[in-house]
């Protein structure tokens, strides 16, 4: 068997730390107790009490010395006070949670409840809520508890197994009752879970049984609300059901669907809800088409049931027309809050300067062009102003950056640098980006741009809910890269840049759900394209061979667009053909109408945003300053 003596023997590097001082230099020294460290943490579970306080103090020094002793005390979980010792030490760290997660178990398992619920935050952990849970079953009679388990169980996703004896209880005590089931059904429907539903089938009633049956159906085939006898609107469930195919299959059959509706809508078994969700989503849907029917649905929606996403195509639709009187009868008709944001406050301006009402429009203008972003830059160029970058650096002094460098958080991430386990030093930051003080998120989104963790950096300050860094939020990553391979291929660096902020926020391992790799997120068909063969995928997160591919893609879609970086951005989100059927082929339209009408929420977004990076990072790179000027006068489109 391993022993404590054998290991720490004196030899060279095997010394207290004290006595390597005296000998070695400090970079030997810290290579000496990082061998030690290792070497520890592999048989930290076999030590005697006294071994591991000997170890523990000789590494004391160590900054991820309480990861050995965190493992120390996961074996003596009965020591409470050691435990709670432990936890107030490492407050807001990994540490802290891993250790109270392992106690919580412990105690749950030892059914010492009141400990147990003193000690535990509802809600951040499901596993361990379903321990609290049955702590509380401990203390508390089963019927105050119960309403709290349908919760947890009710959701539309697998819950962990360690929930199991809970939700087994709950049932045997007969509140797993069909009410409880439907509620996860549908759950499950919203989520998109369809594998859930055949098991929550077997569940309900016999002669419920066959409803059940017809979601898991018509989640494969909406179509089949159009069949006259296939719902009856017998139940409020089939009501929710029709609605649901409606809204699915207005996507794809909108003739059909628009005859389900005319069929149900008016059935009083169809709820007023029912019928807001659904017309909001059949509105939606034939505005994105561009029907004309459209107009209809979005006259009848509420108000409460109207949102960004609506707002945009209610416009949308009224901007096709050229409507706009339209378009400013319709802003002041919002709610407060939508009428409000920049895209409705846009199009106020746009629809103004339309009907010559110069003042208004040029007073809304000059608040937007005040903004960092997509509208702001597009209202500063109809003002013929320079766009602002409106960047506040994050509210840390010298001094408060110099202490958070300093702390045992930062020392504990060097050290995991130190000794090849990067992810490991993710953690730590990932956990002060998620649970720490405003201060703290902010030092450690600069500090992750110091050590080019560029991905972390901008996270950590969307999770602190601060936007306006410029910096922080765009790095010049891999510029040297870019510019080398963007001036090859004969496009805008910023432009390049741009496109890599917006597709791998600079990670260049990324990969995407459909198969697109690295910094610039190229597929293995785009990248055969370029070079005539079949690329291995690993080449592609090389930083080089990628901005290398993507810079050239880039050149080709300029080519194969006019030259218009609108269109090659739409491309190369979307791909060429489709931005291309997408093009009015009778009669032109201005630009910005055109992308607020792209179809695909998806395309519609990225080109706001990547033509919104473009300017920022021309203003960085001190190039282009005014990249929407040319943009806000363009017509696209062809003339008949």
């Amino acid at each position: 068997m391993w022993r404590f003596s054998s290991i720490f023997r004196p030899s060279l590097w095997l010394l207290t730390t004290a006595a390597l001082s005296v000998v070695f230099p400090a970079h030997a020294i810290n290579e000496g107790m990082r061998k030690r460290f290792e070497l520890a943490e592999k048989n930290i579970h076999k030590l005697t009490d006294a071994q591991a306080k000997k170890v523990l103090k000789e590494m004391a020094a160590y900054p991820l010395q309480p990861y050995l002793e965190l493992e120390w005390l996961s074996k003596s979980l009965d020591d409470t006070n050691a435990v709670v010792r432990f936890m107030q030490e490492h407050q807001g760290t990994p540490l802290e949670r891993t250790l109270r997660k392992r106690w919580l178990i412990y105690l749950a398992d030892r059914k010492q409840a009141q400990l147990f619920l003193k000690n535990y935050q509802y809600g951040s952990d499901v596993s361990l809520d379903c321990k609290a849970l049955e702590m509380r079953l401990v203390l508390e009679k089963p019927a105050a508890v119960w309403p709290a388990v349908r919760d947890l169980w009710a959701v539309g996703k697998t819950r962990p197994d360690e929930c199991d004896p809970l939700f087994d209880r709950w049932r045997k005590a007969g509140q797993r009752t069909p009410e409880a089931v439907w509620q996860r059904l549908l759950a499950a429907v919203k989520a998109d879970n369809q594998r859930m539903l055949p098991y929550l089938r077997s569940l309900l009633p016999k002669n419920q049984q066959y409803l059940a049956e017809k979601w898991v159906q018509v989640m494969d085939n909406p179509a089949l609300v159009y069949r006259k006898n296939f719902l009856s609107l017998r139940s409020p469930l089939e009501r929710d059901l029709a609605a649901y195919s409606i809204q699915k299959l207005v996507w794809k059959k909108p003739d059909q669907a628009i005859e389900v509706w005319n069929r149900f809508a008016h059935d009083p078994a169809f709820s007023n809800e029912n019928r807001a969700v659904t017309a909001r989503q059949i509105a939606i849907a034939l505005a994105s088409k561009n029907d004309p029917r459209a107009d209809k649905f979005i006259a009848i929606v509420p108000n409460q049931y109207k949102d960004t996403l609506f707002v945009q195509w209610q416009l949308a639709s009224l901007l096709r027309k050229k409507d706009w009187y339209g378009v400013i009868e319709a802003v002041k008709a919002l709610p407060e809050k939508l009428a409000k944001e920049d895209a409705s406050q846009y199009w106020l301006a746009r629809a103004y300067q339309q009907v010559n009402l110069k003042e208004s429009s040029v007073h809304i203008y000059q608040q937007l062009a005040k903004l960092r972003s997509y509208y702001g830059y597009l209202a500063a160029a109809h003002l013929g102003q320079p766009p602002s970058l409106a960047h506040k650096p994050v509210p840390v002094s010298a001094t408060d950056f110099l202490a958070f460098k300093s702390s045992a958080p930062v020392r504990r991430m060097k050290e995991w640098q130190a000794i090849k386990r990067p992810n490991a030093a993710k953690r730590e930051l990932t956990h002060l980006q998620q649970y720490g003080t405003d201060l703290q998120k902010y030092s450690a989104a600069k500090l992750a741009y110091e050590w080019g963790w560029y991905d972390n950096a901008i996270v950590a300050l969307a999770k602190a809910g601060y936007w306006d860094d410029v910096d922080l939020r765009f790095p010049m990553a891999f510029n040297k890269e870019i510019q080398t391979y963007s001036k090859k291929a004969k496009v805008d660096p910023a432009w390049a840049m741009a496109i890599a902020r917006r597709e791998s926020t600079f990670i260049p391992t990324a990969k995407s759900p459909v198969g697109a790799h690295g910094l610039m997120q190229i597929m293995p068909a785009t990248a055969k394209h370029i070079t005539g063969r079949k690329v291995p995928v690993e080449q592609l997160y090389n930083p080089v061979t990628n901005i290398n591919y993507g810079t050239y893609y880039l050149n080709y879609l300029m080519k194969n667009t006019g030259n218009n970086v609108v269109f090659a951005t739409a491309s190369y989100n979307a791909g060429f053909s489709r931005v291309k059927s997408w093009i009015p082929k009778d009669g032109s339209v201005p630009l910005d109408i055109w992308v607020e009408t792209i179809p695909f929420k998806e395309t519609r977004d990225y080109v706001k945003n990547v033509m919104m990076y473009y300017q920022i990072y021309s203003l960085k790179m001190q190039q282009n300053q005014h990249i929407f000027e040319p943009l806000a006068d363009m017509r696209v489109g062809i003339e008949g």
